[in-house]
């Protein structure tokens, strides 16, 4: 049985330090500590999991040179102390520019726990870019010397963002290949969290032709309804009633605004909930089948495939 303040020193550790490691513990009859660090040339990702510790644990982190921290809260609530307190809840997402950081964060006892955290390096990822365009958002973001901080205003994780975790968490080569494709994952997650907060600074929306501000804001208020509700949501006219919205602006407005229709959008949302249950032995497919709506297993397979390119049983064999 490891102490506390083991635990403790082991995970500042693995935070702090550029190293690939991976930490796996039991504590007690049924906690669990799995913290693995993957430390490539201008990145550091740490993907940890908190399960039922016995005692609250606090962990201290921080650099003093510039880095920029992408963050995603896949279960729970990670509470991050630095002047005041600041809690990301589950399934939600932060990017953050920080000249220089250090915090303290509290796991609290009899909890469950996730997160994905991308540490990326400002100066080794521009060395990367060749041929550098003056107006690549990702090198201005990369150039900044003012902070850059979300952790307060975190927005809810889109599918395609959980698609690139489950894609770099699961990926399918080794190598130089291997690192070729998580190099990539992490640079579209990077632009993807990017083109999330940087318009919610800046306010854009400009192009919405025949699209009041009212419409804009109606239709940005159903999509975060539909990121926290999907599995709520059976047609569209559910929506409409819901949002006292007709069916031609909802239809057309949202694929204006949001390149996607709304029940495509929908859609992918239940196929990555479907194979994150999916990825647990314990849960069953029929009942994640029916929970997502589909009477027929068969239907609920045909659908998965299409989505992922694998049925629900071959996931199973992985």
């Amino acid at each position: 049985m490891f102490k506390p303040e083991e635990i403790e020193y082991n995970v500042n550790h693995i935070y702090s330090n550029g190293e690939n490691r991976v930490l796996k513990l039991k504590h007690g009859k049924d906690g669990l500590i799995h913290v693995n660090a993957a430390a490539e040339k201008w990145y550091i990702v740490l993907n940890g999991r908190f399960c039922n510790i016995e005692h609250d644990m606090h962990f201290t982190a921080g650099r003093c040179t510039p880095f920029i921290m992408m963050y995603f809260q896949l279960k729970g609530t990670s509470t991050f102390i630095t002047n005041t307190n600041v809690s990301v809840t589950v399934k939600t997402h932060s990017l953050n520019y920080l000249p220089s950081f250090k915090f303290d964060t509290c796991i609290k006892k009899n909890t469950e726990e996730e997160f994905f955290c991308v540490k990326l390096f400002p100066e080794l990822l521009l060395q990367q870019m060749k041929e550098e365009d003056e107006e690549n958002p990702l090198a201005n973001f990369c150039k900044r010397r003012e902070p850059f901080i979300t952790l307060h205003t975190a927005q809810v994780i889109k599918p395609a963002i959980y698609q690139c975790i489950n894609d770099y968490l699961y990926c399918p080569y080794t190598g130089a290949l291997g690192t070729a494709y998580k190099d990539n994952i992490i640079l579209n997650l990077f632009i993807q969290q990017l083109a999330t907060f940087t318009s919610m600074e800046t306010g854009a929306c400009d192009a919405s032709p025949g699209l009041s501000r009212a419409d804009v804001d109606l239709l940005h208020d159903i999509k975060t309804y539909l990121d926290q509700h999907y599995l709520e949501v059976a047609s569209l006219q559910q929506l409409t009633r819901k949002f006292y919205i007709n069916s031609f602006k909802l239809k057309h407005g949202f694929k204006q605004l949001f390149c996607n229709s709304v029940m495509k959008y929908v859609d992918d949302h239940k196929m990555n909930y479907a194979r994150t249950m999916l990825q647990q032995p314990q849960v069953d497919v029929t009942a994640v089948a029916d929970e997502l709506g589909y009477q027929h297993y068969n239907n609920f397979s045909t659908a998965f495939k299409k989505r992922f390119g694998y049925s629900p049983a071959a996931l199973r064999c992985k």
